[in-house]
């Protein structure tokens, strides 16, 4: 891997995020445990990309090493003692994962330096990291309650996820196409929360960028 800087370390993950979304979606190809294993396989990848791509504190780093083992651990427990506590968990922690590295990640976006690519790709991986962490909260409410959504297969979560994460960045971007549909209050709430927050988060990073555009120039003048 390329030695990380302030101006690629946002790459690194956006592509790890993207290569995971496009494994869920194969992996739908390959019922069984061949895919499962595959999708696991990716997702540790990620989390281990996720350690290097990001600018993270020792007690954050320490987590990521913690929901690492903890993935190996409850996916292995998984598959060979099938069991929804295991099933759980493993959504947890994924869930822990994806509300930390945005945590992490947007005080690097929003709030320092001046625009380059780099910031731009981190504004898409945050972008990425919501739709995310959405997708495992839907997740969750699937395996607590199958009929959750209409629209969405009761199978398990490694072959539900793509299906779900679709619905979830559909969800987010307030598309809509009406394929998928909560049945319940929850779901709904959590549903129109993403909508909300995605449309919030369109405002937020627009006009963060221009403060960083404008403070740069301001610097600049000032150096002069």
């Amino acid at each position: 891997m390329k030695q990380l800087t302030n101006q690629n370390n946002f790459v690194y993950l956006f592509f790890s995020l993207i290569i995971f979304l496009f494994s869920a979606a194969v992996v739908v190809e390959f019922p069984g445990g061949l895919g499962e294993d595959i999708f696991s396989a990716v997702t540790i990848l990620m989390l281990a990309v996720s350690l290097r791509s990001l600018k993270i504190e020792r007690t954050w780093k320490w987590t990521v090493y913690t929901l690492i083992t903890f993935f190996i651990l409850l996916t292995g427990l998984g598959k060979f003692f099938p069991h929804q506590f295991y099933v759980y968990f493993t959504l947890i922690t994924l869930l822990i994962f994806f509300i930390g590295s945005f945590a992490t990640a947007y005080k690097q976006v929003l709030f320092v330096g001046d625009i380059d690519t780099n910031k731009i790709i981190g504004s898409l991986t945050l972008y990425l990291l919501l739709g995310l962490i959405w997708t495992m909260i839907y997740l969750l409410l699937l395996a607590m309650d199958p009929s959750a959504f209409s629209g969405i297969e009761a199978v398990n979560w490694q072959q539900g996820f793509s299906r779900v994460a679709y619905y979830s960045f559909v969800t987010l971007t307030t598309l809509g196409y009406g394929d998928v549909l909560p049945t319940n209050h929850v779901a709904e709430f959590f549903v129109y929360m993403e909508a909300i927050i995605g449309v919030f988060y369109m405002a937020i990073i627009v006009s963060s960028l221009i403060s960083l555009r404008l403070a740069a120039i301001q610097d600049e003048k000032q150096g002069k």
